[in-house]
């Protein structure tokens, strides 16, 4: 009997899920937070002197072709929308402030966003890789007629590798360690917010 007694007390602590620190977890979802914050900011400050270049380009130089203004607009609103959207997830990163109030809208805050933010990286980014690489291949369109052909075919495949290094393999690595950190922080969350439910 004594020796039954002490397998079902084995089997039961077996069973039981290891309690979470609540502490730890909401100070290291804090800490991804404020790395998203930090990343964001980062990506903003990165393209804000590419913007800066565009505008310097189009006041100092005077082209021949109204193709390399009509290149530049188009960089420089790609630049634009880059910068908005950053704001945009700053923005809502500051918001959310649900996760003390109500952690489950939290947790449905925090997989909505991740979905956008795939979003963004999927469809969105082709879509303004496609219009950036256009701008930029228009405003070639004015060095085609006075660099040296060697130049410009060095250039121009510089700039096509950068773009395939980018969008084939640089994207993949940023977004697989986007959705490990989102999955990690919404894990965290469902355990803290299952626990609560165990101890209510």
């Amino acid at each position: 009997m004594k020796d039954f007694d002490s397998l079902v007390g084995i089997w039961n602590e077996q069973k039981t899920a290891p309690q979470v620190d609540h502490q730890k977890i909401i100070d290291q979802y804090k800490k991804s937070r404020e790395k998203l914050s930090l990343k964001f900011w980062k990506e903003i400050l990165l393209m804000l002197p590419a913007f800066l270049i565009v505008v310097y380009l189009w006041f100092t130089f005077s082209f021949d072709f109204w193709t390399s203004y009509l290149g530049l607009i188009m960089v420089a609103a790609c630049s634009i929308y880059f910068i908005v959207v950053q704001i945009i997830n700053l923005k809502n990163i500051a918001d959310s402030n649900t996760l003390f109030d109500k952690p489950k809208d939290h947790i449905q805050f925090i997989q909505k966003f991740r979905k956008s933010r795939y979003i963004q990286h999927t469809r969105n980014y082709k879509i303004y890789t496609l219009f950036l690489g256009l701008g930029i291949s228009i405003y070639f369109i004015e060095f085609f007629y006075t660099l040296n052909v060697w130049l410009m075919i060095g250039v121009v495949g510089a700039t096509i590798a950068w773009f395939a290094v980018c969008y084939l393999y640089l994207m993949k690595i940023y977004i697989n360690k986007e959705e490990k950190k989102f999955t990690e922080m919404i894990d965290d969350l469902e355990r803290l917010n299952n626990q609560f439910k165990d101890e209510a």
